[in-house]
């Protein structure tokens, strides 16, 4: 199936610095059966596969860990990526919930001369700004992007909302939608790849 390429069309859930996305990864085996676990994928994710995401119970008021698929079904393909400047008002999008990638950092590529760059945050943890919902296969969810900025203009014109932990926490709590994006941090680093 063919998907859309707004940007960010591969991510890395773990990598070996990133101690807080294995600590999760080992919670997450010890409670779902083997076969299921098997299906996740855990290192470079690619669209249409399985991840770990996080969403927040409103009804208990816990974050909770839970496995989708990268993507929504669209005419033909699949619809990895939205433009956060008009999502929350998109019918395409409409009765979507939040939630947030964990990634230790995210791909992307340039045109001419092709060149694949791993972008990382400065410091800690990247939380993907992402929508989800229930499709008939299960729970997936889209990454939403900026215009980017800085260098990443040299790179894409698009790049994901990055949030800080305690700002992927408000992310989830339903904060102001605008207010959050205006939240997505501008503190990464590129390495080539």
């Amino acid at each position: 199936m063919r998907y859309t390429d707004d940007m960010c069309g591969r991510y890395q859930f773990y990598d070996q610095r990133n101690e807080e996305v294995r600590r999760m990864i080992e919670t997450v085996k010890q409670q779902m059966p083997e076969p299921e676990f098997r299906k996740l994928s855990l290192s470079e994710v690619f669209p249409g596969q399985m991840v770990l995401t996080e969403v927040f119970g409103h009804s208990d008021g816990k974050f909770h860990v839970c496995p989708m698929i990268w993507g929504y079904p669209g005419k033909g393909k699949l619809i990895i990526n939205g433009r956060s400047e008009t999502a929350d008002v998109s019918r395409f999008f409409a009765g979507s919930s939040r939630c947030i990638i964990p990634a230790s950092g995210y791909y992307e590529w340039t045109e001419n001369p092709r060149q694949k760059y791993y972008i990382v945050r400065t410091e800690g943890m990247a939380y993907l700004g992402a929508l989800c919902r229930r499709e008939a296969d299960g729970w997936r969810f889209v990454i939403l992007t900026e215009a980017a900025q800085g260098f990443q203009k040299e790179i894409h014109d698009r790049m994901p909302l990055m949030f800080s932990k305690e700002d992927a926490k408000n992310w989830l709590k339903g904060i102001d939608y605008k207010r959050m994006l205006s939240a997505s941090l501008k503190d990464r680093k590129a390495v080539k790849v």
